[in-house]
C-alpha cells in the first residue's frame, strides 16, 4: 500500500507507538562474571511482563495538556498506574515467582523521573528475593518527546539517557549478568544449570547522544550485537545448556499491517542465528498486542510469544513455568479490583478497574473509528455507533489475545450490522478489522512445549 495510507493505518493501530531512539555513547568498561547460575534448583518460574509506560505522577498535574496526552495515547491506562502497579507486585510477593522480566517500554516517553520511580517500585521485589531483569524499548532512552505536563502546557522534563538506564536499573538485571556486550544494553545472565537468558537491547541509536526531536520506532539487531549473541549460544551449546531470548522488537509480523518499524528490520537474519543454535522461544513486546507465533525454519520451530501492553486492557502478564525439557506458559491478568477491596481503596475506577481499563479501550478505539467514518463520509450517526461499537469489540479481541477463533465464529462476527457498515463505507476500516479479526497461528494465551 501507499506510503500514507501505510502511516494511517499504523497510526489507528498502535498510535502514539513511535518514541525515542537515540544516540550510541557506550557506558564504560564492563567486566564479566563466572558463569555461575542465579540458582542451583530445577524447576524455575518467572512472570514476563511488556509495555508498562509508566508514568510518574508528579509529572502530571491532571490539567487539559495532560487530558490531551491521555486523549491520544491509544488507550493506555495512565491514571492509576501506581494502585495498579502495587496491586502486581504485592501479588508477586505473595505467590513468589523466581524472577519478573519487563521487555522494554518501561516509560510512557522516556523521562527520567518516571523510571526512577518504577525502580523503586521494583526494588520492593528484589528486597523480597524476586529477581528483576529489563531491557530498553524504542520509548525508554534519550527520547525527545520527555514531557511533564503543567496546566494547558507541555513542559520539558530530563530524558533517560544510556548511562542513566544501567545505573537507574542496575539491581534489574545489570548486576546479575555473566556477560555484557560492549556495543549496546544487552546482556546474558546463567539462571541454573540447564537454562541460559538473553536479554537484547534491540533499539536503533543514532550517532550522537542527545534526545531525538523525532522518535523513532523500528529495532534491528546490531553487527557487533550479532556475533556477541553468537558467542553466547555458542557457550550455551558447549555447556549443553538451553537459551531463551528477550527483547522488545519482533522476530514475525504477527499482524500483515504491522511489519515496518515493529519486525526486526534484519529480523530473517537473526531467525537464521537463533535456529541455528535451537533457541525454542523468544519473548517480545512492541505492539501491544498479545500473540503466539511458531514457524518452521530449516525444518526446526521458533516461537515467538509477544506479551500484551501492561498499560491496556486486559492488563496481562505471562508467568512461565520450566522444568528440565518441559515449558509451560499461560497468560495471567493483574487483578487490581480484588487489591482495591482488600486495601479499602475507595475509588471508583481503581476498585472496579477491570471494568474501567476495558471501557477505556474500546471508546479509544470507537474515537478512532469515528474519525475514520466521518472522514469517509457518513453522516448517519446511529450507523456510526453500531460500526464503531464492532471496533471496539474487535480491538479489544484482538489485543488480548482473543482472536484465536474457528471460522464459524469469524463468518458470524462478518455478519453483524457493524462488521456490514463498515465494509460498505470505509475501505480503510475494513482492511483494519479483516487483518485482526481472526488468527490461525497459534492460540495465544497458554502453550505448552517440550524442548
Amino acid at each position: 500500500m501507499g506510503n500514507n495510507t501505510m502511516k494511517k493505518m499504523l497510526g489507528f493501530i498502535i498510535g502514539s507507538l513511535v518514541v525515542g531512539v537515540l544516540a550510541w555513547n557506550y557506558l564504560g568498561e564492563n567486566k564479566e562474571k563466572a558463569a555461575e547460575p542465579l540458582m542451583e534448583k530445577k524447576q524455575v518460574e518467572f512472570w514476563v511482563v511488556s509495555d508498562p509506560h509508566y508514568i510518574n505522577n508528579n509529572l502530571t498535574d491532571s490539567g487539559s495538556a495532560y487530558e490531551n496526552i491521555k486523549r491520544t495515547a491509544a488507550g493506555k491506562e495512565l491514571d492509576y498506574q501506581e494502585e495498579s502497579w502495587q496491586a502486581f507486585i504485592d501479588k508477586a510477593i505473595e505467590q513468589k515467582p523466581d524472577m519478573l522480566i519487563l521487555t522494554g517500554d518501561l516509560t510512557l516517553n522516556g523521562e527520567k523521573a518516571s523510571a526512577e520511580r518504577l525502580a523503586e517500585l521494583l526494588k520492593q521485589l528484589t528486597d523480597k528475593g524476586i529477581k528483576v531483569f529489563v531491557i530498553p524499548g524504542n520509548h525508554d532512552i534519550n527520547d525527545g518527546w520527555a514531557r511533564k505536563f503543567v496546566g494547558d502546557k507541555q513542559e520539558k522534563t530530563a530524558a533517560i539517557s544510556i548511562a542513566d538506564f544501567k545505573e537507574i536499573f542496575a539491581e534489574n538485571g545489570y548486576q546479575n549478568a555473566t556477560s555484557y556486550d560492549k556495543s549496546s544494553l544487552s546482556y546474558s545472565v546463567a539462571v541454573n544449570p540447564t537454562y541460559n537468558f538473553l536479554f537484547l537491547d534491540s533499539n536503533i541509536y543514532p550517532d550522537d547522544n542527545q534526545p531525538q526531536t523525532r522518535p523513532a520506532t523500528g529495532g534491528m539487531i546490531r553487527g557487533k550485537t550479532m556475533s556477541w549473541v553468537k558467542k553466547q549460544l555458542e557457550e550455551g551449546k558447549q555447556a549443553k545448556k538451553k537459551t531463551l531470548v528477550f527483547m522488545h522488537h519482533n522476530i514475525y509480523a504477527h499482524n500483515k499491517l504491522l511489519s515496518s518499524g515493529f519486525v526486526l528490520n534484519n529480523a530473517d537474519k537473526f531467525k537464521q542465528l537463533l535456529v541455528e543454535y535451537q533457541v525454542p522461544v523468544v519473548f517480545s513486546g512492541h505492539i501491544h498486542a498479545q500473540d503466539i507465533m511458531t514457524e518452521m525454519i530449516d525444518n526446526k520451530q521458533l516461537t515467538e510469544i509477544v506479551s500484551g501492553s501492561f498499560s491496556i486492557t486486559p492488563q496481562s502478564y505471562g508467568v512461565i513455568h520450566l522444568d528440565g525439557n518441559l515449558f509451560s506458559y499461560r497468560k495471567n491478568q493483574n487483578d487490581v479490583d480484588t487489591w482495591a477491596k482488600e486495601n479499602n481503596i475507595t475509588t471508583p475506577q481503581v476498585r472496579n478497574y477491570k471494568e474501567y481499563l476495558r471501557n477505556s479501550f474500546i471508546e479509544d478505539g470507537k474515537r478512532l473509528a469515528y474519525a475514520q467514518l466521518i472522514d469517509s463520509g457518513m453522516t448517519d450517526e446511529a450507523q456510526m455507533d453500531i460500526a464503531a461499537d464492532f471496533v471496539g469489540k474487535m480491538n479489544v479481541r484482538f489485543f488480548s489475545g482473543e482472536d484465536y477463533s474457528s471460522d464459524g465464529v469469524i463468518e458470524k462476527l462478518k455478519q453483524e450490522k457493524g462488521y456490514q457498515i463498515i465494509a460498505e463505507n470505509s475501505k480503510f476500516l475494513k482492511e483494519y478489522i479483516d487483518s485482526i479479526i481472526q488468527d490461525k497461528n497459534e492460540e495465544d494465551n497458554r502453550l505448552k512445549k517440550e524442548f
